[in-house]
């Protein structure tokens, strides 16, 4: 649910107008914005990473505006806070710091379709510029999931209307955000050679959670059986639910493990902490995974604060650890990454160079009137036991899928998805993963895997989500 929230929150520009004159009173402001300006102010000028530019310039910060756009305005105004957040596509600057209005219901209570939507919009006619959403997931027990749909399908109208540059942006909005109440799909699956097919969904009560596939592959001639998850972001109000799948796989008896976190964007720093607590040997109990660093003038937090491992060797007691990841995985994932490669415990990264989101947010929740509000500014850099914090462009994989590689294959448009989760042969970073692990070669069908009949039209604003740590 979170992922879905802050979408629209990242494609907030930040505002750029002149301050109102005298000549041109600002318009009135909903009622109770004055304070939401406040609290913002409050925590940006006392925990904000970069609080000694905010007490320089707050005065050019427009308290005119309303407390959804202040935010985005104020950090605009800024000059050393290049690590708060990223360029899209079309060169427009968005903040990881957010602000959000949010409600009493959690994700186990979602309504709606049931479909995740990878964030590149591809054309499907060029000639007519008509456009495509590829499905990066579909979460169990959905209406999606029901109706069929799978992930790596290519959504071509929506309403009996095709996606163009006049509507593409409302589409894709009101699938994810779940804003729609019913819509009617057409869509093509390449994996059965483009064959198209039309449904129509209603919403729906579905479990959203971000363990999303978890498998045992056993491979003939590999005497380990392999576990195999995919996590697609922190939620510690699924911790739980992780904990029960890793505690399958150790009931299972598996000697490897491929951590998916190619569609990752981040989350709870305690989750982190916890998932690589059962993962590793009880020979790393006790050890600093990762710390974390605030500017040394923060009002509320110390300076310094430390995260070690605990309950290790009672899950898992792995000896190495593969991930898949890509451009979308960030914050969390890459603390799981360079935490346990400051401890000298082998990770081998398999897909392409991470997003690069060393830094992270101290998260508090005010009621303001009849509202809760949820505020989340970077108050803090991530360091790894060794004292590596600089991972701000990235982290290479050991094998590129973007590029040749030892492999023989590459796949351009990586990580866009062309088949379901655990298609060990048509998944390239699921089956390059596994001849990894296990030395064999890939399959022909593998090797015959191309993105070259597809051709981007353009990059929606995705949400990358802080490491977080809640009040």
């Amino acid at each position: 649910m979170r992922r879905l929230l802050f979408l629209l929150l990242l494609l907030v520009v930040s505002c750029t107008n002149p301050y109102s004159s005298i000549d041109t009173p600002p318009a009135p402001r909903p009622k109770g914005d004055s304070e939401v300006i406040s609290y913002i102010d409050k925590r940006l000028e006392e925990e904000y990473y970069w609080l000694d530019e905010v007490l320089e310039r707050r005065a050019y910060f427009d308290r005119s505006l309303s407390w959804d756009k202040y935010l985005p305005h104020a950090l605009s105004r800024l000059r050393t806070n290049d690590d708060d957040g990223y360029f899209n596509s079309q060169g427009q600057r968005g903040y990881y710091s957010y602000i959000r209005e949010i409600g009493s219901t959690t994700r186990a209570e979602v309504m709606g379709f049931g479909i995740a939507l990878h964030y590149t919009i591809i054309v499907m006619d060029s000639e007519n510029r008509r456009y495509g959403f590829v499905i990066e997931s579909v979460y169990p027990g959905s209406p999606a999931e029901m109706a069929g749909m799978q992930r790596g399908d290519i959504i071509t109208m929506v309403d009996s209307r095709y996606l163009d540059s006049s509507n593409y942006v409302a589409m894709f909005n009101g699938i994810v955000a779940n804003s729609l109440s019913s819509v009617k799909i057409e869509y093509l699956r390449r994996s059965e050679g483009k064959t198209s097919h039309t449904v129509t969904l209603s919403k729906g009560a579905y479990h959203e959670t971000p363990v999303v596939y978890s498998d045992i592959i056993e491979l003939e001639g590999y005497d380990k059986k392999i576990g195999y998850l995919v996590y697609t972001s922190f939620e510690s109000e699924y911790d739980q639910e992780l904990m029960d799948v890793l505690q399958g796989f150790a009931t299972a008896g598996i000697g490897e493990l491929i951590l998916d976190l190619r569609c990752n964007g981040g989350g709870a720093l305690y989750s982190a902490v916890k998932l690589c607590s059962a993962l590793v040997p009880r020979g790393y109990e006790s050890q600093t995974l990762c710390s974390i660093k605030r500017n040394k003038n923060n009002k509320k937090l110390p300076e310094v604060s430390e995260f070690a491992l605990s309950d290790t060797g009672a899950v898992l007691n792995l000896e190495r650890l593969t991930v898949i990841c890509s451009g979308n995985s960030a914050s969390a994932s890459e603390i799981v990454i360079m935490g346990l490669r400051g401890l000298d415990f082998p990770v081998r990264l398999i897909g392409q160079t991470t997003e690069g989101k060393n830094c992270g947010m101290d998260v508090t929740h005010k009621r303001i009137g009849s509202k809760e509000y949820e505020y989340a500014p970077i108050t803090f850099m991530c360091f790894n036991a060794k004292g590596f914090g600089d991972w701000g462009e990235g982290i290479a994989p050991d094998v590129d899928l973007t590029t040749e590689n030892e492999y023989g294959v590459s796949d351009g448009y990586y990580p866009l998805p062309y088949t379901q989760w655990g298609d060990k042969n048509h998944d390239i970073a699921l089956a390059v993963a596994l001849a990894d692990i296990t030395g064999a070669k890939l399959s022909t069908s593998t090797r015959a895997i191309s993105n070259e009949d597809i051709t981007i039209a353009t990059t929606m604003a995705r949400p990358v989500m802080g490491t977080r740590l809640y009040e």
